[in-house]
C-alpha cells in the first residue's frame, strides 16, 4: 500500500471510524517498512463534519464535482476574455453550469448530513465555490482530502465579472466643435439683424397709420361740424321762406 492509497482510504471512512482506521493504516505501512508514510498517516487530522461531507461528495458525486471544477476553470478563462473585450456568452454559460453543479452538490451534502446545522451547509457551499477557482481547493476537491472547510480567497464566481462600462457618445474633435459653434453663432446674429429690421419697419408702418388715422379723424370731425352748420343754415332758410 502506498501513502496515496492509504490517504484515499482514510478520507473515505465515516467520522466515527476515522481514528481506528488511521491507526490500522499507519501500522500496516510501518509493518511494510515505510516509516515515513506511516508517520504521515498517523499525523493526518480528522476531518470536520463539513470536510467529511465534501470528501464524500468527491467520491459519490463525481460527475457534479467534475462539472464544478470544469466550470470554475472556464469561468477564469472567460473572465479574462471579457475583460479583454470578448463576448460574455462563454462566461454566462460557464456560470450557469457552475451554479447548477453547486446546487446539486449542496443538496447531496444536505442529504448526507441529515440534520446538519445551516452553518455546516454554508461552509460546504463556500468551500465548493472557493475550490472551483483556487489551485489548492481544486486539488483537495478532486482527490477528496479536506480536513476543514476552505476560507474564501476573495474571488466570488457569482460576481467576478466586472460590469460592462456604460457606452458614451463619441464627441467630435475640439476643432470641429469650435467651427460648428462659430457657424451657429454667425447664423444667429444674422437672424437677429433680420428680425430687428422687420421690427423697425413695422414700427414705422404703425406710426404712419396712426398719423393717417389722426388726420382722417380730424377731417371727419371737420366735416361733421360743417354738416351741422349746413343743417342749421338750411333750417334758417326754411323759416325765412315760410314768412
Amino acid at each position: 500500500m502506498t501513502l496515496d492509497e492509504a490517504l484515499d482510504e482514510l478520507y473515505g471512512v465515516d467520522p466515527e471510524d476515522f481514528v481506528a482506521e488511521r491507526k490500522r493504516l499507519a501500522r500496516e505501512l510501518k509493518d511494510a517498512g515505510d516509516a515515513a508514510a506511516a508517520d504521515a498517516v498517523a499525523k493526518t487530522r480528522k476531518p470536520t463534519v463539513a470536510a467529511w461531507a465534501l470528501n464524500q461528495l468527491a467520491r459519490k458525486q463525481r460527475r457534479d464535482v467534475d462539472l464544478l471544477l470544469d466550470a470554475g476553470h472556464r469561468l477564469r478563462q472567460a473572465q479574462e476574455g471579457v475583460v479583454g473585450g470578448a463576448d460574455r456568452a462563454a462566461f454566462e454559460q460557464a456560470q450557469k453550469t457552475e451554479r447548477e453543479a453547486l446546487r446539486r452538490l449542496t443538496q447531496h451534502a444536505s442529504e448526507l448530513l441529515g440534520g446538519a446545522s445551516s452553518q455546516a451547509l454554508s461552509q460546504i457551499g463556500s468551500t465548493l465555490r472557493t475550490a472551483a477557482v483556487s489551485e489548492e481547493g481544486r486539488e483537495l476537491l478532486a482527490r477528496g482530502r479536506f480536513t476543514t472547510a476552505l476560507e474564501s480567497e476573495g474571488f466570488d464566481v457569482f460576481g467576478l465579472l466586472p460590469t460592462p462600462p456604460a457606452r458614451t457618445t463619441k464627441r467630435a474633435a475640439p476643432a470641429a466643435e469650435k467651427r460648428k459653434a462659430n457657424e451657429e453663432l454667425k447664423q444667429a446674429k444674422a437672424r437677429l439683424r433680420e428680425l430687428e429690421q422687420q421690427m423697425r419697419e413695422a414700427e414705422r408702418d404703425a406710426a404712419r397709420l396712426k398719423n393717417d388715422w389722426q388726420k382722417a379723424e380730424r377731417a371727419v370731425e371737420s366735416a361733421r361740424v360743417a354738416v351741422t352748420k349746413a343743417e342749421e343754415a338750411l333750417e334758417e332758410a326754411q323759416r325765412r321762406a315760410r314768412r
